[in-house]
C-alpha cells in the first residue's frame, strides 16, 4: 500500500488511509512476545509519523480527540525507549571511541574500561522489552484502529485549507522560531537543539506525504540532513551523560584516564561541528515566514492535485 497521497484522491480519505496502514504496522509489531532494538526502532519511528500526522491535521480534528490520540501514541512509544536509547548510545560509543584514537595504533589495544562500557550498553541494547511492560499501552493503541483521524465535517470540508494548512504552518513556524532562538542564544542548551530536531523531523514526516509536489524532494533531503546531524549530536549527548555516570572513573589507570578524557573532548568537538552543520542547512529550510511557506505549498498542491 502506498504511503503517499494520490493525485486524484480525496485528501482526508488519503490521510486516513495512510494513518490506518501505519497503525496496522505498529499493531503487527506489538503482536510479538517481546520487542528487541530493531522492531522497537521501527515501531517508534512509525508512531512519530502518526503523531506528526495528527499535528498536520490539527485544524480538522476535535482538539480533545487529537490530544487524546497523541497521548496514547506517546505513552506507548515511551514504554519502548530503553533498548533504543541503549542501542544508539552503544553505536555512538563505538564510533566516537574509534575516531577519538585519531590513528594512534598504540591506543587500539582494548582497555578494560572500554570493554566494561561496551558490555554494559550491549546488554541493555539487546535485552527485549517484555510484553507485560507495554501491553496495556499497546491495547490503547489498538483501540484507535478505524478512527485514528476523526475528522469533523468530512464530507463538507476536504480542501487543503480546512485539512492541513493550519497544521503545516504551525509545524513550520515552530521550527523557524526554535532556529531563531538558537541563533540568538550563545551556547544553546542541548534540549533546545533536540527540540529543533523534533520539529524538523515533524516537518519532514508531514512533507513526505506530499512528496510528489514540486520542490518537496529537495526540501526533504535538507530536512533529512538536519535531522541526521542533530540526531548524531543527540546520540553523543546521551553518550556523554552515560559516561559521566560511570562509577569507577577514579579507579582508572593513568592510561585509561587519558583515553577517557580524550573521548570526552572528541565528543564535545564533534557535537559542536554537527550543530554548526545543522544550523547552516536549517537556515535554508526556514528562510521564509510560515504564511509564505504554506501559501507556496498550497499552490503546488492545487496544481498537482488537479493536474
Amino acid at each position: 500500500m502506498s504511503l503517499q497521497l494520490k493525485r486524484k484522491e480525496n485528501l482526508r480519505q488519503g490521510l486516513r488511509r495512510i494513518a490506518e496502514a501505519r497503525l496496522q504496522e505498529v499493531s503487527r509489531l506489538m503482536g510479538k512476545a517481546g520487542l528487541t532494538a530493531e522492531p522497537v526502532h521501527t515501531a517508534r519511528k512509525t508512531i512519530k509519523t502518526l503523531r506528526a500526522t495528527l499535528r498536520l491535521t490539527r485544524g480538522a480534528l476535535p482538539e480533545d480527540a487529537r490530544k487524546q490520540r497523541n497521548q496514547v501514541l506517546r505513552d506507548f512509544a515511551g514504554r519502548l525507549s530503553g533498548p533504543r536509547d541503549a542501542a544508539v548510545t552503544l553505536a555512538a560509543f563505538e564510533k566516537a571511541y574509534r575516531e577519538s584514537l585519531d590513528g594512534d595504533q598504540r591506543s587500539k589495544v582494548r582497555l578494560p574500561w572500554v570493554t566494561r562500557v561496551r558490555q554494559a550498553l550491549a546488554g541493555q541494547a539487546h535485552a527485549p522489552v517484555k510484553a507485560e511492560t507495554y501491553q496495556d499501552a499497546a491495547e490503547s493503541v489498538r483501540r484507535l484502529t478505524g478512527n485514528v483521524l476523526p475528522f469533523q465535517d468530512d464530507a463538507q470540508k476536504d480542501g487543503w485549507e480546512d485539512t492541513v494548512e493550519a497544521g503545516l504552518r504551525k509545524t513550520y513556524r515552530q521550527g523557524r522560531r526554535l532556529l531563531t532562538d538558537i541563533q540568538n542564544t550563545p551556547d544553546a542548551p542541548d534540549e533546545q537543539w533536540h527540540e529543533l530536531r523534533k520539529r524538523a523531523k515533524d516537518l519532514g514526516y508531514q512533507l513526505a506525504l506530499l512528496k510528489k509536489l514540486k520542490g518537496v524532494k529537495p526540501l526533504l533531503a535538507k530536512l533529512d540532513e538536519v535531522g541526521e546531524a542533530l540526531g548524531d549530536a543527540r546520540d553523543l549527548t546521551l553518550l556523554r551523560e552515560y559516561l559521566n555516570k560511570v562509577r569507577d572513573k577514579r579507579e582508572l589507570t593513568p592510561k585509561e584516564q587519558q583515553s577517557f578524557r580524550r573521548l570526552l573532548a572528541y565528543i564535545d568537538r564533534q557535537r559542536e561541528q554537527l550543530h554548526r552543520h545543522a544550523l547552516q542547512i536549517a537556515q535554508t529550510v526556514y528562510r521564509n515566514g510560515g504564511e509564505k511557506f504554506t501559501a507556496r505549498m498550497a499552490k503546488r498542491w492545487r496544481s498537482w492535485h488537479t493536474g
